[in-house]
This record gives structure tokens, C-alpha cells and sequence, in this order.
């Protein structure tokens, strides 16, 4: 399905009123890291491949994994479209500051973090303007800094409901190799494709050199 600006312009504010209205319910059913097998290793392994402390948590949702990161030593920014999930986050751990931000033109200097973590973010943007979210998270990410995307596997995109949220969420599938690929071409030096403890997901790890 091909999206033109307007309708991306759409898409991303229904993404942000799902997420402000149904703030709640989206803590219930994702908030802790045992209701996803694998998260908290994945996030450790994030955290150690860092050249340093200082991470973006793109598209934080309810501050679950700030807080972990928090925890490991990191010093979090939470951004996120919905300013009812960074207000949860605020609330819920130390992070050093928060930006409602769109992921195709971040407010943020460039290279300023060690590590971008992106859980689940970017697979509500359609699946062609996906390089240039990831030239963004290129952009801000420091020499040597470190970029943590998950994706869902699959060729498909559009609007799905699922038991997470009673209104329906833009969701883009990709293949491994095509996310390789498109990190690739906008910079980054070095990527890889992890194992993930869920299902289809998986996590492509790039290092900007």
C-alpha cells in the first residue's frame, strides 16, 4: 500500500491519539519485561556494546525499558509520539529528559548519543520511508555509537488489531536482510541481525563507524 504525504501525515497522528487515549490499557498488557521472553537480554546486550552511557529510548512507550537501561547504568532520553507515554515515563524512572518527537525528523542534534534503542518503533511508519527513519537515528547517534531496532518479521503492512490495544496500529513487516541493506545505505558501518525471544521478531544491531 503506498502512502502519500497526507495520508503519512494521518497515519502518524492516529499512531499518537491511539497511544494518548488508550495509555492505560498499553501499561497492562506491555509494561513489565517478563511479558516478553528474551527483552531483558537483548537489552543487556544493547547496553554493553555501548562506547558509552548516554541512550535515546525511541519511541519509549510506558518507560519499561528506560527503566531497565536506567538500571544498567544509562543515562535515558525517552522520546516518543504520544506525550501521554512520556508523561507515564517521567513518572515511572529517572530518565534525564524526554521529546514528543516524529521519527523521520528527530528535534535533536547530531551525535550526541552512544545508543539508540528503537522497540517496536519504527514498524508503525510505512515501510518506504523506513530508511529515512533510520538515517535519523544514523544522524544522532555519536562515532561509534550504537543502534538497537526491532522489527517484525513478514512482507505485509497495515492496519492490525491486536490484544495489546482495542484500536487498530500501523504495523510493517520486513525482511532481515532488506533492514540490513537500508542501514547499510544510509551509513552505518557494521550491522547485524540478532535472535529475538519472540516469535517472529527480531533485532538488527548497527554500529555507525
Amino acid at each position: 500500500m503506498h502512502l502519500n504525504g497526507e495520508d503519512l501525515r494521518a497515519l502518524v497522528s492516529k499512531t499518537r491519539r491511539t497511544y494518548d487515549e488508550h495509555a492505560a490499557i498499553y501499561v497492562r498488557t506491555t509494561g513489565t519485561l517478563d511479558m516478553f521472553p528474551g527483552l531483558d537480554r537483548e537489552l543487556a546486550r544493547f547496553f554493553g556494546a555501548l562506547p558509552g552511557g548516554v541512550v535515546l529510548d525511541l519511541g519509549c512507550g510506558a518507560g519499561r525499558d528506560s527503566e531497565y537501561l536506567i538500571g544498567l547504568g544509562a543515562a535515558v532520553l525517552a522520546g516518543d509520539v504520544s506525550e501521554e507515554m512520556l508523561r507515564i515515563t517521567r513518572g515511572r524512572c529517572g530518565v534525564f529528559g524526554s521529546v514528543q518527537c516524529d521519527l523521520l525528523a528527530l528535534p535533536l542534534a547530531a551525535g550526541v548519543f552512544d545508543g539508540v534503542w528503537a522497540c517496536a518503533s519504527v514498524l508503525h511508519l510505512p515501510r518506504r520511508v523506513h530508511p529515512a527513519a533510520f538515517s535519523e537515528i544514523h544522524r544522532v547517534l555519536a562515532p561509534g555509537g550504537v543502534a538497537a531496532i526491532s522489527l517484525k518479521a513478514g512482507e505485509g503492512e497495515g492496519w492490525v488489531r491486536d490484544v495489546r490495544m482495542p484500536s487498530a496500529r500501523w504495523f510493517s513487516l520486513r525482511r532481515p536482510e532488506s533492514v540490513l541493506e537500508e542501514l547499510h545505505a544510509v551509513g552505518f558501518g557494521t550491522a547485524e541481525v540478532l535472535p529475538s525471544g519472540r516469535g517472529d521478531w527480531f533485532v538488527v544491531e548497527a554500529v555507525k563507524t
